[in-house]
């Protein structure tokens, strides 16, 4: 089926994508200042500061439930416009100096970002052309990035506190700022430039009219009787048929649970924290700026790679490269706490391989893992699948990032390089089993990749009763 233009799909996908930039940079909103904010809320232990850490995940985590309990009947424009005002509450918020406050709102913005994760790619999924989807699917991830960049770039206005009893936040307002203005853009996109429904819904929801301008807006003429039929086919199906392969269905979760056990989320948050075990603060803050930018960087690429070749091979040559450069960045971190290595040329070799190691952790995560799987989890579900997928995800957030330092502070950072490492090793061996290509391929096309396996077991069956 021809779309009209592809600069009108860009911009349509760019109104209801634009928050996850908002997403990406609460997310790791307190990875540049969080020096500051120890002294401005008083966190005086590493379990308050898991808590506080984790606050943003447990929120992700109620966004998904809520997602659970809405998702079906609720309009996805009404929950782009509820997304945006969540967030825009959960940063304002910040401003407050208290510990318990901070956490609260902390935990709004969580659910709005909790939210995202599920109605974005969902959204993105049912309105963006097959053929073009792993390109537009892939700017969701741009800007994600995107946002932790300019997140990178502001925080280099907090300069070092070590030492001091107090601080001075003026320059924390302003820092708030970003995420909250591309909020308010955003809903103003949805409002005036793009105030369509997702079609799929539209008909779900007995609404053929809104779905039919959707499908003139964006498709030529001749194809949006062809289309209609084939949402409206798509939509019966999926009333006659409310369950999914468990196959499938188990598949979507475990590729969740690997991405949050890949290390991503407490490495960035992290980030310069880690970069300042090697280096001073300054050089740390400018090291993950360029951290950031590869981020960038490689998302964008990324999306033309998972274009080109697909999901299934990517993916697994990148999680083997990961676990490689995970497992060596524990070894590496080992020598460097021994004090016994001190000003030893192996020392200084290791300083600097723990500086590259980072750097390709985020090329080859965000070029192969981080790119696919973003695309991959709405492709294979949908709904409440895709929800309960995305609550395992954020489960595992909250433990993570929780344990995080309270590991690295009592046993040391090299361990958890390993454990990244050694599950990432788990997840090359599980997606070279199981993952199934789905490339260029449409819903009923990547319903046929499991039909085919059951009707086989079920012919099998047969045969061995006759």
């Amino acid at each position: 089926m021809s779309y009209k233009s592809f600069q009108q799909c860009l911009l349509m996908t760019y109104s209801v994508a634009l928050a996850t930039f908002s997403f990406a940079y609460n997310s790791y909103l307190i990875n540049g200042p969080l020096d500051h904010i120890r002294i401005w809320i008083d966190i005086d232990s590493s379990f308050k500061e898991g808590a506080m850490m984790t606050s943003f995940n447990f929120g992700g985590l109620v966004g998904c439930v809520i997602g659970i309990l809405i998702v079906k009947t609720t309009s996805r424009r009404l929950m782009l416009y509820l997304i945006d005002l969540l967030l825009i509450i959960g940063t304002a918020g910040l401003n407050i100096q208290n510990y318990n406050t901070f956490i609260f709102f902390r935990v709004i913005a969580g659910i709005g970002s909790g939210l995202t994760t599920l109605v974005t790619p969902m959204f993105l999924k049912e309105i963006i052309p097959t053929q073009i989807y792993g390109v537009l699917g892939g700017q969701n991830l741009v800007l994600l990035s995107l946002g932790t960049i300019v997140q990178s770039f502001m925080a280099l206005g907090f300069r070092d506190v070590k030492g001091q009893t107090s601080v001075d936040m003026g320059y924390w307002r302003f820092y708030l700022l970003p995420p909250i203005i591309i909020c308010i853009t955003r809903s103003l996109l949805l409002k005036f430039y793009f105030p369509f429904e997702s079609p799929i819904f539209s008909i779900q929801q007995g609404n053929v009219q809104a779905a039919e301008a959707f499908l003139e807006h964006l498709y030529q003429d001749e194809d949006v009787s062809k289309l209609k039929q084939d949402i409206e086919n798509l939509v019966n199906k999926r009333n006659v048929e409310k369950t999914l392969p468990s196959a499938r269905v188990f598949l979507g979760i475990m590729i969740n649970i690997f991405y949050s056990n890949s290390g991503i989320t407490p490495i960035i948050s992290y980030s310069t924290k880690i970069f300042q075990q090697v280096t001073t603060i300054t050089v740390a803050q400018i090291l993950t700026i360029g951290m950031s930018i590869i981020k960038f960087i490689f998302y964008s690429t990324g999306a033309q790679l998972t274009q080109k070749f697909g999901r299934r091979v990517p993916l697994i040559i990148g999680t083997g490269i990961l676990s490689a450069v995970l497992i060596s960045t524990g070894i590496s971190s080992a020598i460097n706490d021994n004090s016994d290595y001190d000003n030893t040329t192996l020392k200084s070799v290791v300083v600097v391989y723990i500086v590259i190691a980072i750097y390709l952790y985020f090329g080859v995560f965000f070029n192969t893992f981080g790119a696919i799987i973003p695309l991959y989890t709405p492709e294979i579900l949908s709904g409440i699948y895709l929800t309960v997928a995305l609550i395992f995800q954020w489960s595992f957030n909250i433990t993570i990032t929780f344990l995080f330092p309270v590991i690295r502070d009592s046993f040391g950072m090299c361990y958890t390089f390993y454990y990244f490492g050694i599950m990432m090793a788990v997840a090359t061996v599980y997606f070279a089993i199981f993952i199934k290509e789905t490339k260029n391929l449409n819903d009923k096309e990547i319903d046929a990749l499991w039909q085919n396996k059951t009707s086989k077991v079920k012919d099998e069956n047969e045969n061995l009763i006759q």
